[in-house]
């Protein structure tokens, strides 16, 4: 009885074959499945544009697009001191294309202050950007020129002058309240929705005295319209050398640095946020950001999650020190 036999050579074309769909099927994803990322991000900033969150983050934003491949939208959602824009981007989906520009102040101040703040606690670190100290400024209307001058002109007016700042609850809030602390003066605070409209107020006289990252008063510096006091770092500035720091002006509990970074929502898979990691590493050390940092007077700060957690951290234990010590309260 004879036997049906394939021939050989359609025996190699049908392995041949079955090899090729093997390889075809191994390569197709299953829908929702595409490569991260394949459509642009929104990067959410909780101050309005011009304050030291936003241009920070457009500084970082572009190169990120590079890095990434896909475009990073800048989404300001200002107000409440950065905590409303802070809780839109904890409670966004956690698929890495919502993702937040953080602060010292969203991160570390207001969680002290305020009780309903679990929602940043929940953010997921990817990486530091950048770190920048505080400048304390007058205007030249109140006639002092130094920390000492305005202490003095603000005990002979008690609760005559106005403090401004970016937002109650903002890190630039609390630096308020911890001087007013520790000088024993009393000024009034008027928060505005952001640094920008801060330092306006403060030009038009509706306000006395702010408190700020350099970059948003570099001009008004430069200028003469503003009239430094003090910065917060432990070393002068390297843009503005003559100004004191707050350890030379006796104030060790102002001796504070702020910071920015990069968050996404709390549960973004593991290896979304090992690739933003390596696009903020990336971005950060890109000619274009390394020139915009040096002209605004930041210092770039890649760091690993667990870094960035740690700073924010320290920060939270700093904050909390300084207002559990002085009793600092604050009203929403």
């Amino acid at each position: 009885m004879m036997m049906n036999r394939l021939h050989p050579a359609l025996l190699r074309m049908t392995f041949l074959a079955c090899c090729v769909l093997a390889t075809a099927l191994s390569l197709v994803q299953p829908a929702g499945a595409q490569a991260y990322p394949s459509r642009p991000i929104t990067l959410v900033v909780s101050f309005e544009p011009g304050g030291s969150t936003d241009i920070s983050a457009r500084a970082v934003a572009q190169e990120l697009s590079v890095a990434l491949g896909q475009p990073v939208i800048v989404d300001n959602k200002p107000g409440a001191g950065g905590r409303i824009g802070t809780k839109y981007a904890a409670s966004a989906k956690a698929d890495g294309y919502t993702l937040l520009w953080g602060s010292g102040s969203t991160l570390t101040a207001g969680p002290v202050l305020y009780p309903d703040q679990g929602h940043a606690a929940s953010l997921a670190p990817v990486s530091l950007g950048a770190t920048q100290p505080f400048v304390f400024v007058t205007t030249p209307a109140t006639g002092a020129k130094t920390l000492a001058e305005f202490v003095a002109l603000a005990k002979r007016r008690p609760g005559e002058l106005n403090f401004a700042s970016a937002g109650t609850g903002s890190s630039n809030h609390l630096l308020g309240e911890i001087l007013m602390s520790v000088t024993g003066i009393q000024l009034v605070h008027v928060p505005y929705r952001g640094a920008a409209s801060a330092k306006e107020g403060l030009l038009k006289g509706d306000a006395q005295l702010m408190d700020e990252v350099v970059s948003p008063l570099i001009g008004a510096l430069r200028s003469n319209q503003l009239v430094p006091l003090f910065i917060t770092g432990d070393t002068r500035d390297r843009l503005f050398p003559s100004i004191p720091t707050a350890l030379e002006v006796g104030l060790p509990d102002l001796a504070i640095t702020g910071f920015f970074g990069l968050l996404a929502p709390g549960g973004t898979p593991p290896e979304v946020l090992a690739k933003l990691n390596g696009a903020m590493k990336t971005a950060l050390a890109a000619p274009a950001v390394s020139h915009a940092f040096d002209n605004l007077g930041f210092t770039a700060a890649y760091s690993t999650p667990e870094q960035m957690q740690a700073r924010i951290t320290q920060g939270k234990a700093i904050y909390q020190r300084v207002v559990s010590e002085r009793k600092i309260k604050v009203a929403d």
